[in-house]
Order: structure tokens, then C-alpha cells, then sequence
């Protein structure tokens, strides 16, 4: 239990000291200038960018529109790997069987209750 303690302490540090929002904002910053040269962009600096939009808060990637250097850039790149940020048909498939499953379920509890 000690060691939860240190590293709530330590996080409960850095948000004190400020170092918390300061790396927020230099990740947002480095995620910036992968965009600016997307999509010249290796796989390793493409898979930043999906763990950062992913990963990051809704603000810090909100942010990322502002910036209209990037803004266009970063439209793109939400296009071109829309199927890795976004719901694709499979997950709107497995939505809509879930929900399918719940319904049927249902009716045959309210079949079973009368």
C-alpha cells in the first residue's frame, strides 16, 4: 500500500508544481509538428499521432484544431486513418447483434413474467 501512496504523492506533486500541465502541452506541441509535415510522416511518428488523439484529453485535441497551421493536416490525417479513430461497420455491426441480444432477451423475460 506504501508504494500506491509514493505515486499518488508524486502525481499529487506534479500537479502542484505545474509539471503535469506543462507535459500535456509539450506532447500536444510535438504532435503539432508531426503534423505539420504529415503525411511525410514515418509509421512510428503516425502511430504517436493515433496514441495521442486516442490517449489525449478532449481538450488537448481540441486544441490541435485551433492551430490552423495544422488544422487542414490534421483533417487529413483523421481521414486517412479514420478506420483506427472512428466506429467502423464492424463495431456498428456488433452495436446492433448486443442490442439485438438485450431486445430478444427482454421479451422473453416479459413472456416469462405473464
Amino acid at each position: 500500500m506504501l508504494f500506491v501512496t509514493e505515486i499518488e504523492m508524486h502525481k499529487m506533486n506534479e500537479i502542484k508544481s505545474g509539471s503535469a500541465p506543462q507535459a500535456a502541452e509539450d506532447g500536444r506541441k510535438y504532435i503539432e509538428s508531426l503534423l505539420v509535415k504529415y503525411p511525410s510522416t514515418t509509421a512510428d511518428e503516425q502511430q504517436a499521432i493515433l496514441e495521442f488523439l486516442t490517449t489525449a484529453s478532449a481538450l488537448d485535441a481540441a486544441l490541435l484544431t485551433c492551430n490552423e497551421t495544422v488544422s487542414e493536416k490534421l483533417k487529413a490525417f483523421r481521414h486517412d486513418h479514420r478506420k483506427r479513430l472512428g466506429i467502423t461497420l464492424r463495431s456498428w455491426l456488433i452495436l446492433a447483434i448486443l442490442l439485438g441480444l438485450v431486445a430478444v432477451a427482454v421479451y422473453l423475460m416479459w413472456d416469462i413474467g405473464n
